[in-house]
């Protein structure tokens, strides 16, 4: 198998290698003949100019489009508006400014490159045109920002030259530049500026924040791109959004702040992350988007946030097709903060606490209130009250309700050795804490020359859990440093260390069920009426259910350390010009241990001995397991870009190659010795061993070709060839192409007069194909045996057993995904507005499924082939807005998307609709229809419900709409083509996702502020603790289940009660499926930066102080959903999303 790939990989390498060297050198001797050996005056490049009363503004485009001139003035001086005429062929800029020059009163100077514009000095003057005699000058000065902050680190050059300089500590500079030079002041997040020195000798500079993004750079795959080149679908943010928030993972930074990259909060518990999905539903197989940190696979939530510079997602194929086989749903590339050049190391320290409270906090029905559901609905039933409520029993619960100091439980009178349970116990009260706390801690250090920059960083994370019977914590350790240094002008080296433990000690789990894995204290199976303590003291018990406060406190715990270890090695060299080589090597080493352990729980007798021990819990035990992971990643690339006259073009080949070794063993023993001591040395029951291991491979070359034709014109080819080891020899290599076009329309003539409104116009479309290799473990084309030890005893040994493999495909192979892209991008008002729409359609062929049913007698299932289609068209819109007057500085971003799948070739040939079939739009809800709750008995029989529910119908039962017309509920035969009285009820995609963010500065207060929401979606709750005692007597019931149909209460919210099952609630309806549409105030943050002259005499930098807040409000459809469900979870047991209230701040040594 690794012959074949070698051969494969070296075939396509060749072809790679052969093709970019044959570019290379063309390109290079297009430069040879085209270069020029130095600087041109105006008087000696022509230009031909066929212009009609177009702006100035329009004209000044022109000029930069076809020469390397740039244009320098004063916008409160030269009105951009007025019109000029030009028809000139073949002529000297010198004489083509000469004639503008007469049409407004202006006067051109050319320094160097650059063409600075002035007012004349009188009107009708002669002398308009200029070539500078260039001297040198000694320039001093200061470099502030709005406020009058000194600003270090600035930049100040020649543009086109070598020369320059930066500001320091203070925002002083000195330079010695040639008279009449240009000067460019530039320093990132700040607008640059070009000042014509001329004769002066100090030039103090005001730098403005930077209001646009035309010359946003943004992170693409294996390079960078202006964002006012892009092609491709691709949203970016800085390390704004994640930076002075209370945020333990990436995720939770940013919900909300891409359109249609849709992030899932599925758990609050304490180290849990978030699911990514880019552009809506991936296959019936799952997919979700390639997450890379600096060009590798990486989980992100084990990363430090405020180690985060930039983060691209890349959605559509013509920007994805890089990666090949996984960015079939979209890429997220992370880019982690690297060495900043400045005179003196750069110290920031940072500190947030926070206190946590539950969204949801669950409520359950009192003692009284459960005995009157139990009573009321079984004598509905029945005739009698519920069986354990005797009158004797009735009594106590009473008397112990009204007085907390009678007995909360008492001797059963038929065995007086049993206790009967007649407290009033507020379980959620138990169980959950009000608040817990959460706090982080981040120190930082950066700084560099032209040769060597540095950055590293240490982070601690600190949680604690809701659950207050467990003193649950999570701890998470990040450190990262990124070195680099420049050997020589053409050699450049850089390591990235990024090491990252986590420790997680939570409650224990069982198979009972009783405490899922999601760690949620809220899956209790106590009624009220049972108290935490009987009246001796001990625990109280019933049966096989646990008593969940001893669960907590006695039963053991777990405990997961994860140790994830990131080595970077990198070399980057430009032999050439124009050319730059680089090779990357990443080892990771991930380590995970576990330790499960359980002790034995008792039960008590009235007389205080034991009467045995919760089955889940008996024997003792303890479970150990070691998971160690090896990653490698091998990247190596070369790109080479130039400018010839009006063509500019970019080209980048290279290679990919990456190895997963996964080991794992784990060891088990019963019946500790000493309970308290979890070792199994110590154990002297059964021992239980285990080992696995597992590889996976994948290698690629991949290639990108960018061309640019007078900036108006923009070409982008990426492809990809890309094999994996989780497909047969034979399929195991595909290609995977993109093509994507853009048409920059505000650099055409025909623009005209929009110039002064639109500063950038761009239309784009894309095409391309991915493939998708997510598919069941990493040999599913291998038919593999499983063995196993049988359940009963043979010569007093439980012998192994090997199990026959069941059938596999021999063609298994990609699904492939196949993506057309339309977009739009707009800048507006001087680049103050911005605005991006994209409408897509991804198809995905050849989805692994069942193949055609197989003959019974043969005994196994179908084999998963490449079987079934899915269509995906959605779009995304963003808008934004940044506003500057004085010391006021705000904007507001608007994102708002939305998507729908269906099923376009699936094998149901019965047409199930509990399976896929064509047609199918993903998330259907199909249900019955409710009409109301009968008031009388006669009203509840008149339609048969014989096939829905077993019992008799009574007043107090729900009504159905009897669809179909045959005098009966029923589910049919479940067929699209009879499918009973169940519609389509809803949908639970989650539809019309939006963002709104806003952020105001003034003077040294800031405020940021960020709502986000679904406009449409639809969810059924099935869970017990929603409907309680419908489902089973044995289930807790929800303080909402008080609200019940009783003749006195026709207007209830639920039919009338029901135990032991057998109620038509649990059938899925319109009354009960919920409205998950929401609002949610997601962050606000107001914070307040201290004077700089406070700070400096503390020598310091920067002290900002704030305090923010972490999903603060909503408003929801959900039914009482703060006793339900959060509206970014889909049911109730989960561990509950929490709001955050938090102070923080950062300083800057």
């Amino acid at each position: 198998m690794n012959k074949y790939i070698l051969r494969q990989l070296i075939m396509v390498s060749k072809r790679l290698f052969y093709g970019f060297t044959i570019q290379l050198i063309f390109c290079t001797v297009l430069m040879a003949n085209t270069g020029n050996a130095q600087r041109k005056t105006i008087d000696e490049v022509k230009v031909s100019l066929d212009l009609k009363e177009k702006t100035l503004l329009r004209f000044f485009k022109n000029i930069e489009a076809k020469t390397d001139f740039k244009f320098t003035y004063n916008d409160d001086m030269i009105s951009l508006n007025q019109k000029v005429t030009i028809s000139q062929r073949n002529t000297s800029v010198y004489k083509v400014l000469e004639n503008v020059a007469r049409q407004t009163q202006l006067s051109f100077t050319q320094v160097n490159d650059n063409i600075h514009v002035r007012l004349s000095a009188k009107e009708g003057a002669t002398e308009k045109v200029d070539i500078a005699a260039i001297a040198d000058v000694r320039v001093t000065g200061k470099v502030v920002d709005q406020n009058g902050e000194p600003l270090p680190g600035v930049t100040i050059a020649i543009p086109g030259t070598t020369t320059g300089t930066a500001s320091d500590i203070d925002g002083n500079y000195s330079i010695t530049v040639p008279e009449g030079a240009t000067l460019v002041y530039s320093f990132i997040g700040f607008q640059s500026q070009r000042v014509v020195v001329g004769q002066q000798t100090i030039i103090n500079i005001t730098l403005e924040e930077e209001i646009g993004a035309l010359d946003e750079v943004v992170v693409t795959g294996f390079g960078t791109q202006k964002k006012e080149n892009l092609t491709g679908a691709v949203s970016s943010v800085s390390k704004e959004v994640l930076e002075n928030r209370p945020i333990t993972n990436i995720g939770q930074g940013l919900q909300g702040q891409i359109s249609n990259l849709n992030i899932t909060q599925n758990t609050g518990t304490p180290g849990g992350g978030a699911t990514f999905n880019v552009r809506g539903f991936t296959s019936i197989n799952g997919g979700s988007p390639l997450i890379l940190v600096n060009n590798v696979p990486m989980d992100v939530n084990l990363i430090n946030p405020n180690d985060i510079e930039s983060i691209s997602v890349l959605k559509d194929a013509a920007s994805a097709a890089i990666y090949g086989a996984r960015a079939a749903y979209g890429v997220i590339l992370i880019t982690t903060k690297s060495g900043s050049k400045s005179d003196k190391p750069s110290i920031s320290l940072s500190f947030n606490t926070a206190v946590n409270t539950p969204v949801v906090q669950f409520e359950t029905m009192d003692a009284l209130e459960r005995m009157n559901y139990m009573n009321t609905a079984n004598i509905a039933r029945n005739g009698v009250p519920y069986y354990q409520f005797t009158d004797v029993y009735q009594d106590k619960i009473i008397a112990h309700y009204n007085d907390p100091s009678q007995p909360s439980a008492f001797p059963d009178p038929q065995n007086s050795n049993i206790w009967l349970m007649s407290g009033n116990t507020n379980w959620a009260d138990e169980l959950m804490r009000d608040s817990y706390p959460m706090s982080q801690y981040t120190a930082s250090i950066t700084g560099g020359d032209d040769r060597f920059d540095y950055y590293t960083s240490l982070n601690y994370l600190y949680q604690e859990g809701i659950n207050k019977q467990f003193d649950e914590k999570y701890k998470r350790y990040n450190f990262m440093t990124n070195l680099n240094y420049k050997i020589t002008d053409w050699a450049k080296i850089g390591t990235k260390i990024s090491m990252n433990n986590s420790n997680h000690i939570f409650p224990p789990n069982n198979s009972t069920n009783h405490f899922p894995e999601g760690n949620s204290p809220f899956q209790w199976h106590q009624w009220a009426n049972w108290p935490v303590y009987f009246p001796d003291g001990n625990y109280a018990s019933s049966g096989s259910v646990p008593n969940t406060v001893q669960f907590y406190r006695e039963a053991g715990h777990r405990k997961r350390e994860i140790q994830d270890t990131w080595l970077t090695g990198s070399l980057q060299l430009t032999p050439i010009k124009n050319t730059t080589i680089n090779f990357e090597y990443t080892s990771n080493i991930k380590n995970t241990e576990e330790e499960d352990y359980y002790k034995k729980l008792p039960m008590y007798f009235v007389d205080g001995s034991v009467s045995g021990y919760y089955p889940f819990t008996n024997p003792s035990q303890v479970t150990k397991s070691n998971y160690n992971d090896k990653y490698y990643v091998l990247n190596a690339y070369a790109d080479y870009a130039n400018t010839f006259g009006k063509h500019d073009i970019k080209i980048m080949g290279g290679f990919n190659q990456e190895n997963l070794d996964a080991r794992n063993f784990y060891s088990k023993r019963e019946n500790l010795t000493v309970e308290s001591i979890p070792f199994m040395n110590l154990a002297y029951g059964e021992r239980y061993v285990g080992d696995g291991a597992s590889q996976y491979a994948i290698r690629g070359a991949f290639t990108r070709f960018n061309y640019n034709y007078d900036g108006r014109y923009l070409l982008e080819f990426n492809g990809r060839y890309d094999g994996s080891s989780k497909f047969p020899k034979a399929d195991r290599f595909a290609f995977f192409p993109s093509l994507s076009l853009g048409w920059r329309i505000d650099n055409e003539e025909f623009f005209g007069n929009l110039d002064s409104t639109f500063d950038m116009m761009k239309v784009r479309l894309s095409y391309g194909n991915l493939g998708n290799q997510n598919v069941p473990g990493y040999y599913p084309y291998i038919a593999t045996f499983s063995a196993g030890t049988v359940n009963y005893l043979l010569n007093d040994d439980r012998p192994l057993t090997v199990y026959a493999p069941g059938l596999v495909s021999p063609t298994l192979t990609w699904e492939t995904v196949t993506q057309r892209n339309f977009g739009m991008d707009f800048t507006l008002y001087q680049n103050r507005l911005n605005a991006s729409f994209d409408v897509y359609r991804r198809d995905t062929k050849n989805m692994l499924t069942r193949s055609q049913t197989l003959p019974a007698v043969l005994a196994e299932s179908e084999p998963r082939e490449n079987a079934a289609d899915l269509k995906t068209t959605g779009w995304d819109l963003t808008i934004g807005w940044r506003q500057q007057s004085n010391d006021l500085r705000w904007g507001v971003n608007f994102i708002f998307s939305d998507y729908t799948s269906e099923i376009t070739r699936f094998s149901n040939p019965v047409g199930l609709i509990s399976d896929y079939y064509e047609g199918m739009q993903i998330g259907e809800i199909w249900g019955y229809t409710t009409t109301g709750i009968a008031q009388t008995d006669a009203e509840a029989q008149e339609l048969d419900h014989s096939n829905l529910v077993g019992i008799e119908r009574k007043a107090g039962d729900l009504l159905f709409a009897d669809l179909d017309n045959d005098g009966k509920i029923s589910p049919g035969n479940g067929t699209l083509e009879n499918p009973g009285d169940r519609r389509i009820i809803g949908n639970n995609t989650p539809r019309y996702s939006f963002g709104v963010k806003t952020d105001l500065q003034w003077k040294n207060f800031d405020l940021d502020v960020f709502f986000q929401g679904v406009a449409k979606r639809d969810v059924w709750l099935s869970n017990n603790f929603w409907l309680g005692g419908y489902t089973s007597e044995w289930n807790a019931h929800n303080k909402l289940l008080s609200d019940f149909w009783t003749p006195e209460n026709p207007d209830a919210y639920f039919p009338r009660p029901m135990v032991s099952g057998g109620s038509d609630v649990t059938a899925v309806q319109t009354r009960f499926l919920q409205n998950a549409s929401y609002l949610r105030l997601k962050q606000l943050t107001l914070g307040y930066t201290l004077p700089k002259a406070l700070t400096q005499r503390a020598k310091m930098e920067l002290v900002r102080v704030y305090v923010s807040g972490n999903n603060i409000w909503e408003v929801t459809g959900i039914h009482e959903y703060k006793n339900l469900s959060d509206p970014e979870m889909n049911g109730a047991q989960y561990y509950p999303i929490y709001r955050s209230f938090s102070l923080g701040a950062n300083i800057n040594f």
